[in-house]
């Protein structure tokens, strides 16, 4: 339990800086090119494996995960075996509701790298729920 909260801790700095880090980041990863046949401009973004981003999606789910699966186990009184996919699902939803979302905006898109991190996170969370 210590080092889940020591990891949420963590996280939550880590998103305090991640303002002051976007501008720096979205400025360098941000590249406009222009297609031969378009006469509009197109924005297009670089979207690296290795990003704060990735481990924010990373962490965010599987702390949804142990949260939903707390619940249901401690306030619901529902067996860990019942509520592990349900609470696996939930995490999910909330990670593709995310990047839909994100997809909505105006230089924004649906991120499926994002997508990996997120289901990685549900991953280490259903690993450490079966233990």
């Amino acid at each position: 339990m210590k080092y889940i909260i020591f990891f949420f801790i963590g996280s939550t700095f880590v998103q305090a800086g991640d303002e002051l880090l976007n501008e720096e980041i979205n400025s360098s990863s941000i590249y406009i090119s222009r297609e031969k046949n378009d006469s509009k401009t197109k924005a297009e973004r670089v979207d690296n494996w290795f990003a704060i981003d990735k481990l924010q999606h990373f962490s965010y789910s599987c702390l949804i995960s142990l949260g939903c699966q707390y619940v249901l186990v401690n306030k619901q009184s529902n067996t860990e075996e019942e509520s592990l996919p349900i609470s696996s699902a939930l995490s999910f939803s909330a990670g593709l509701l995310k990047e839909l979302n994100d997809n909505r905006g105006k230089n924004g898109f649906f991120s499926w790298k994002d997508m990996v991190a997120n289901a990685a996170g549900i991953a280490v969370a259903a690993v450490i729920i079966s233990n």
